[in-house]
């Protein structure tokens, strides 16, 4: 464990090699960072890890505190050195931006103001109570984000993302799961290659985009608002108050109370559903 005084608006940079990050904000002065060592599923006490094979920097340089974990390179083979993984838990003030990266770990991050980033390539990431902007990124989980005042972007290779109270506008991304949107203010754009997408936008703006090629669409927005329609799948259901336009069984185009906002859906493998509130 390490302790660093700092000021409000830190910045905190958390880095490591094969195992999983979290960043959570608290009504402190000083940045915690706690480092816990695994080997082979177990966590090793204190002084009793061998990490000669690792290049560890906990340090604090202006109002900036950085934990990098990074594995020596070796020649040859290393299985002792590929069993062990190191995890990092920091306690930072509420005002903190945050830049993570872990190549083998689930990321989460909590209670922060300020725009957070995250990567990884093997793990879930789990965002929450959030005021700024979010760019997270994985190649290999689900992505859960919750209570965000900022603009959100998420992208997964191979799982779910649900996104729920988020004011801002949110671009979310998976090649392999379903898209769960749930009382959203702003701009909506959302695309699987392998799943359903549920969106409930509760104040849109300008435009709400969702696209799937191998599930259904359910959209919900607000009934007194203006919007565009541009709906196409194997099957169209709507619920249409004063539109004009074309409405056949697999495509709807048209405007609603005079036009406005776009809402573009478009599914190759079925059904869109489109509801007010």
């Amino acid at each position: 464990t390490e302790s660093f005084s700092v000021n409000d608006d830190v910045k905190v940079d958390v880095e490591t090699s094969g195992g999983s990050i979290k960043v959570l904000g608290k009504n402190t002065d000083e940045v915690i960072v706690e480092m816990y060592v695994r080997k082979k599923g177990k966590y090793v006490r204190s002084g009793k890890a061998d990490l000669d094979n690792w290049d560890i920097t906990i340090s604090k340089r202006g109002n900036e505190v950085t934990a990098h974990a990074e594995r020596k390179k070796q020649r040859g083979w290393n299985w002792g050195n590929n069993s062990t993984s190191i995890s990092f838990v920091v306690y930072a003030p509420e005002r903190s931006m945050s830049s993570i990266r872990t190549s083998g770990g689930s990321i989460e991050l909590g209670n922060l103001s300020g725009n957070q980033e995250a990567r990884t390539s093997g793990g879930s990431i789990k965002v929450e109570e959030i005021d700024g902007d979010i760019n997270v990124r994985t190649s290999g989980g689900s992505i859960s984000l919750e209570s965000i005042s900022g603009l959100v972007e998420a992208k997964t290779s191979g799982g779910r993302i649900s996104a729920e109270d988020i004011k801002g506008g949110v671009d979310l991304d998976t090649s392999g799961g379903s898209i769960s949107i749930e009382n959203i203010e702003g701009d909506v754009k959302a695309r699987t290659s392998g799943g359903s997408i549920s969106a409930e936008i509760t104040n849109p703006k300008n435009y709400v985009e969702l696209r799937t090629s191998g599930g259904s669409i359910s959209i919900e927005v607000p009934k007194d608002k203006g919007y565009d329609l541009d709906l196409d799948g194997n099957r169209v259901r709507a619920d249409l108050n004063n539109f004009t336009g074309e409405y056949e069984k697999d495509e709807i185009k048209g405007s609603l109370n005079g036009g406005g906002i776009l809402i573009k859906a478009k599914t190759s493998g079925g059904t869109v559903r489109f509801n007010y509130l």
